[in-house]
């Protein structure tokens, strides 16, 4: 061993040619709620909170890969459990191409060597009693690596890369900024000469000022010691500046992953147009910009949509066939059909006061009609055609009742979309494509070639099979209809 670099041979040394450093296939992590004995005595069922659900992809050797979604998204649960610092409910984690899960021992030592974290919280993960030196330090001292002399020689050259000064190896935490306290946790993980770095969310605690200078760090250091990183972000602007690939996550599924440049410049999927929409321009050019906002709110992990987990609120979602409809009113109708399913609507406060009064769930002070026609006025802000606006009122009548059952089951027998019924997988045969929404697709270099993608009854899908679901109405291709409507 080298006094000047910790000896970290064994599970981190190089991929075989061709191979990826990291992949993750089918990667699911579940919290478990109402799972205590006393649930079960009582018989309650178990309810899942599916953090993470069927994710896929790999990070090549050298290789930048960025995580971004919105918050709750499942992003920090996937790093965590990539790096077992959380067990998996499914799937399976390559490191070097051994099964992560299935090592203990000394190569589990091993891989905790190679693969290391620098956590969001640069004030929670330090460690207040401890000085910066002793922190530094900790991770030599766990792995039994080196002598106590050479272990402090690496602090003090930690320490100085990372742009600290050795005088201050005997300070503690509270003494430092938040800038100088995410240094000081880069300089932890670096202290093993891992291969791997899980970045979560590392400059999101800071000023701009200072997120710049981290990351210009980070990527000095990776040049430096040829290291791979996952870095886990919601500013998009970070994950532009620094990563080489792009992984789109919603709501536990990774919806599109490719170069950073194809997805940055030509997104596939709604939700990455999104997300790209809402991103501030400082130019006077974009003064005038009209921004459009997603329609409601990100559903519960512990209940999912159906099919396509965006449908709920995507501009794109595929109206039936058989309806002639323009996509904002269709989506205007999804978006009262999920109100009404939630039972999200107040119906004792339609109206003036006192214009309409209910007694035992039923309207009965007031003109059913009118009662209608308020609501109707209240819930949509767009005129629809004259057969959608029928059936919207007919649905809306039973609500007068607070039949809310009868409402939902008007509106889903006419206007069931094929997102609902099934997930089409985001990827494309005959041509690159780089989407992939729990399918394991679009991993590796993000833009390699798909094979025959099978639909729900198990037929081929056609050559040109689009990358991402709102595309089907744009190719003249539909999802196939299943037995369920």
């Amino acid at each position: 061993m080298s006094t000047e670099t910790p000896d970290t041979a064994g599970a981190g040394d190089a991929p075989a040619d061709g191979q990826p450093l990291v992949r993750v296939d089918g990667l699911e992590k579940y919290f478990w709620e109402n799972n205590s004995l006393v649930d079960r005595l009582l018989g309650d069922d178990p309810v899942a909170v599916r953090a993470v659900d069927g994710v896929s992809f790999d990070i090549q050797e050298g290789e930048t890969l960025g995580l971004v979604g919105e918050s709750g998204c499942g992003k920090s649960t996937t790093g965590e459990t990539l790096l077992r610092l959380q067990e998996p409910t499914a799937g399976r984690v390559e490191f070097d191409g051994q099964n992560v899960y299935d090592l203990e021992g000394s190569d589990l030592t091993e891989f905790r060597r190679d693969a290391q974290v620098v956590f969001q919280d640069p004030f929670s993960s330090l460690d207040p009693r401890m000085t910066i030196g002793e922190i530094v330090q900790q991770p030599l001292a766990v792995h039994d690596v080196g002598t106590e002399q050479e272990r402090e020689r690496r602090v003090r050259e930690l320490l100085e890369r990372v742009g600290l000064s050795v005088e201050q190896l005997d300070r503690y935490p509270h003494e430092f900024s938040g800038g100088q306290r995410q240094r000081i946790g880069i300089a932890r993980a670096l202290a093993l000469d891992p291969e791997f770095l899980v970045l979560d969310e590392p400059t999101s605690a800071l000023d701009v000022s200072v997120q710049a200078q981290v990351l210009n760090l980070l990527d000095d250091l990776q040049a430096e010691f040829d290291l791979t990183y996952l870095l886990i972000s919601h500013d998009l602007s970070v994950i532009r500046h620094i990563c080489d690939r792009v992984a789109v996550m919603y709501l536990g599924e990774i919806v599109e992953i490719g170069p950073a440049a194809d997805v940055f410049e030509d997104p596939k999927h709604p939700y990455t147009e999104a997300l790209l929409e809402s991103v501030p321009r400082a130019s006077t050019d974009e003064q005038d910009r009209e921004i459009e906002t997603l329609s409601g709110d990100v559903p519960s992990p512990r209940d999912p949509p159906s099919g396509c987990r965006f449908r709920t609120r995507c501009p794109k979602v595929i109206p039936p066939e058989d309806i002639d409809i323009d996509r904002a009113a269709f989506r205007a109708i999804m978006d009262l059909r999920e109100r009404i399913e939630g039972r999200d609507i107040s119906l004792e406060t339609v109206g003036e006061d006192g214009q309409f009064e209910f007694e035992d769930g039923r309207l009965a002070v007031g003109d059913r009609s009118e009662f209608v026609a308020t609501l109707k006025e209240r819930v949509l802000d767009r005129d629809l055609p004259a057969r959608d606006d029928a059936i919207v009122e007919e649905a809306l009548a039973e609500l007068a009742a607070s039949d809310w059952e009868a409402a939902a089951e008007r509106l889903r027998d006419e206007y069931e979309t094929v997102c609902e019924r099934q997930n089409p997988p985001l990827s494309g045969t005959g041509t690159e494509t780089r989407a992939g929404a729990g399918t394991g697709t679009g991993t590796g270099t993000g833009m390699e070639k798909a094979g025959p993608s099978s639909t729900s009854d198990g037929s081929s899908a056609d050559e040109d099979h689009p990358v991402a679901c709102h595309l089907f109405a744009e190719s003249g291709h539909r999802a196939p209809e299943s037995d369920s409507r």
